[in-house]
């Protein structure tokens, strides 16, 4: 062999042994790019190629991706101060070519929208199914040898098992404090053992709501049933598709992206019990129980159960009774052992959000007539009768969510939730700030006002403006363009100091496609129960959207039958407020469970009045 070859061989030989003393972490990122996403700061490393918006679901990062990457509703823009080329880009369309450092904008949701829960009315005692105990422990000698799970036993005084998480920290606890130790305790189960006597520190679960928009916590103190703190996220699993077909579509491709949505929104819910725990003053590992309500999709996703076949008809889910489960096969970063409660499912299309809605409103036990509607990307819509549970839901869309409206926002600083047209168009923002776009309230606002006052036609055809005499100059002004570029302005340029904030003609048949399937639906389980909207009782809108909007305004749109408004009552966060009442209530979980199986479920997509109902519904 010669100099050369040797030579070749000897580099060939070194390089060998640099990969083979390279870990599987350095292997795994040659040819990757780093991405780290402000101001969070947080670091993901990815293939060239990647999309940013999948990036960021790589990294778990929160931000707006309603329309699920096809780059139509431009609200997943993001600032890239570092890398190649600089300057805001939508995530769903740019693709990482090299390391960028890139910038989100926050934005900020008015929380107390998204946690008012509805409980005012609740005669309850509280009866969670787990308590704390105080007890002291014979300390060990050289006349007692037993173990020290067999001597805690021996205090306890009853039949019990010691979970292995409680094993685990049994030694240091019971040495920690003399022997004096704090057992927590579900049924026969110890799930954790802590030192000292923590009684007067409280027992903690967590009351989750997850939405297909926002998911909702509140720490509840056990043992007294009080609130001690409520916070909301977006639910990150929007860059997904908006609308729960798109992610149920998502998840279908197979065991990665059922894992990306599970992952996704596990890792809101886990952001927000460290968060509601901090406020607290605990960890969340002293949080030792949990109640979760949502809708049939997303308790598939946060089950990691296949959701396919609840697309296609007969729309059949894998489980509908309640799921228990510990929190640890959840993947909830609370207690491990922590019992987690995932209430029924109604039917595939109807989950435990609306049978959280019947729970904590008592529509389970009425003796009069009353219709309840949680108005969000679906509409679930329930009829209670005495004796009787009708249910349906609606594929409302997200256009009430502030989602695929050309100028639409969530409820945060800048969104318009209210306006009146008279001589001029004036509104309310929220935050007191100039406008930047229209949230779920004054898009339904904006709309009742333009029909009301003829800037729309019956037909939902926003009126020419060579056609629009009967309006005062200063609105019909605001009335540009003309067939499918038509448009009307809300806030002007001057007012806002930038873009103007408009509803297109667009966005009007988006309201009206959301507005004439929940109306439809309404329709029929009035027919189904043989109700006349005059004979209803009581109207009750469930749900933060349903809370803020005008009760005259979703009237005048004709979203609601013709009822006395009197009659209309909103209930906030009623869904939440039902998962609340399953984490503190044996009682109240069983009577879940019942409620679940006696509800009758009408699917509408199999009913010809509902399709001859949604045609009708469509004009105003």
């Amino acid at each position: 062999m010669n100099c050369v070859e040797i030579f070749i061989c000897n580099s060939f030989i070194v390089a060998l042994i640099a990969v083979g003393n390279m870990g599987e972490k350095e292997l795994g990122q040659m040819d990757r790019c780093r991405i780290i996403f402000l101001p969070e700061n947080v670091q993901v490393s990815v293939k060239p190629g990647m999309t940013l918006m999948m990036a960021a679901a790589e990294a778990g990062v929160e931000f707006e991706g309603p329309c699920g990457g096809r780059g139509v509703c431009g609200k997943c823009k993001m600032n890239i101060v570092e890398g190649e080329t600089t300057g805001w880009v939508l995530a769903c369309q740019h693709k990482v070519t090299t390391d960028l450092v890139v910038e989100i904008p926050q934005q900020e949701i008015y929380l107390s929208r998204k946690t008012a829960l509805t409980e005012s009315d609740w005669d309850i005692e509280a009866d969670p199914g787990i308590v704390k105990k105080n007890i002291k422990v014979e300390p060990p000698s050289l006349s007692n040898q037993k173990a020290d799970a067999d001597r805690l036993l021996s205090a306890l005084e009853r039949p019990a098992q010691l979970k292995l998480e409680a094993l685990r920290s049994l030694p240091h606890v019971l040495r920690a404090a003399n022997h004096e130790v704090t057992v927590v305790m579900a049924g026969e189960e110890v799930l954790a053992v802590e030192a000292g006597n923590t009684v007067a520190k409280g027992l903690y679960g967590l009351a989750i709501d997850i939405g297909t928009t926002t998911v909702v916590g509140s720490l509840v103190e056990l043992t007294t049933g009080k609130t001690i703190g409520a916070a909301s996220s977006g639910n990150t699993q929007n860059i997904f598709g908006a609308d729960v077909i798109s992610r149920i579509q998502h998840a279908a491709k197979g065991p990665k992206e059922l894992g990306q949505l599970r992952r996704r929104v596990v890792q809101v819910i886990n952001r927000l019990s460290e968060k509601l725990a901090a406020t607290a003053g605990i960890t969340p590992g002293e949080i030792y129980q949990a109640a979760i309500v949502c809708n049939t999709t997303m308790n598939h996703l946060l089950l990691g159960l296949d959701p396919r076949h609840l697309a296609p008809a007969p729309f059949i889910p894998v489980v509908a009774h309640m799921v228990k489960a510990e929190a640890k096969e959840v993947g909830l970063g609370i207690h491990p052992h922590a019992q987690v409660y995932v209430l029924p499912n109604i039917a595939g299309y109807v989950g435990a959000d609306t049978l959280g809605v019947i729970l904590s409103t008592g529509l389970h036990h009425v003796e009069k007539s009353v219709l309840a509607v949680d108005i969000g990307t679906n509409g679930e819509i329930v009829l209670a009768l005495p004796g009787r549970l009708l249910t349906c839901s609606t594929a409302a869309g997200p256009a009430f969510e502030g989602a695929q409206i050309k100028c639409g926002m969530r409820a945060q600083a800048g969104a318009i939730e209210k306006v009146q047209i008279d001589e001029q168009v004036t509104y309310e923002v929220i935050g007191d700030v100039s406008p930047k776009g229209l949230c779920g309230s004054g898009i339904m606002d904006a709309v009742a006002e333009m029909f009301r006052v003829g800037v729309l036609q019956p037909s939902g055809r926003l009126t020419p403006k060579d056609k629009a005499d009967h309006l005062p100059q200063a609105v019909r002004e605001r009335l540009q363009g003309s067939g499918a570029e038509a448009r009307f302005i809300l806030a002007t340029s001057e007012e806002t100091g930038g873009e103007p904030v408009y509803l297109t003609q667009k966005d009007v048949r988006e309201v009206q496609l959301a507005k004439g399937a929940i109306r439809a639906g309404i329709e029929v389980l009035l027919n189904h129960g043989g109700v006349s909207p005059e004979e209803l009782d009581e109207v009750l809108l469930a749900g933060a959207f349903g809370s803020y909007i005008d009760k005259h305004s979703a009237l005048g749109m004709g979203l609601l039958p013709p009822v006395d408004p009197e009659k209309i009552r909103a209930v906030g966060n009623a869904a939440g407020a039902g998962a609340k009442l399953a984490l503190i209530s044996q009682e109240a979980r069983q009577e879940a469970a019942a409620a679940a199986q006696e509800a009758q479920h009408l699917e509408l997509s199999t009913l010809s009045e509902f399709q001859d109902a949604f045609i009708r519904f469509l004009n105003f």
